[in-house]
């Protein structure tokens, strides 16, 4: 799915309702920690790198089942966890994972679903910290300032991600 850009930059139409991710995402961010730690730290099983047409789109990020299915990629020095899918919670909203991921760092979470309603949880060392509920395009905008990174479907696209399950806790 190729993404149109915003008056120069790609912004955030991968999370308009015609865009990629516009049925609902969970984005969850977590700071100094490698993909590999991560996958460990929630006892998840790495299966394969993807592009960003692989991870996004073809299925409903196993919503009704036992386990999550995400994409990991590092942004800077975050990991960045990206499931797609219109869906109540998602990796990053689950406190058990969550808080596991976050002991000793900070995690940025933002579950959006398609009628434009998102939610941002912060979590540091363990313990949920803001939790705040605003439309898409602000919830994102604040992930981007807590994590200091500009989240452009530029950005999401040219990653390569490691597919991943993750057992729900």
């Amino acid at each position: 799915m190729a993404l149109q850009p915003v008056s120069g930059d790609q912004g955030h139409l991968w999370a308009a309702a015609d865009g990629p991710l516009g049925r609902g995402f969970c984005l969850t961010l977590v700071r100094g920690r490698k993909p590999v730690q991560v996958v460990r730290t929630v006892g998840g099983k790495a299966h394969e790198m993807v592009y960003w047409r692989q991870l996004v789109g073809p299925g409903d990020g196993e919503a009704a089942g036992r386990r999550y299915f995400v994409g990991m990629a590092r942004l800077s020095h975050w990991t960045l966890i990206l499931q797609d899918g219109d869906f109540d919670g998602g990796l990053g909203m689950d406190p058990a994972i969550a808080g596991r991921l976050a002991a000793g760092t900070d995690v940025v979470v933002c579950r959006c679903d398609r009628a434009g309603r998102g939610r941002v949880r912060t979590y540091r060392d363990g313990v949920v910290g803001t939790d705040v509920t605003d439309h898409t395009e602000e919830a994102i905008r604040l992930v981007e300032k807590r994590a200091g990174i500009r989240l452009t479907g530029a950005l999401l696209e040219q990653k390569r991600y490691l597919l991943v399950t993750v057992p729900k806790a």
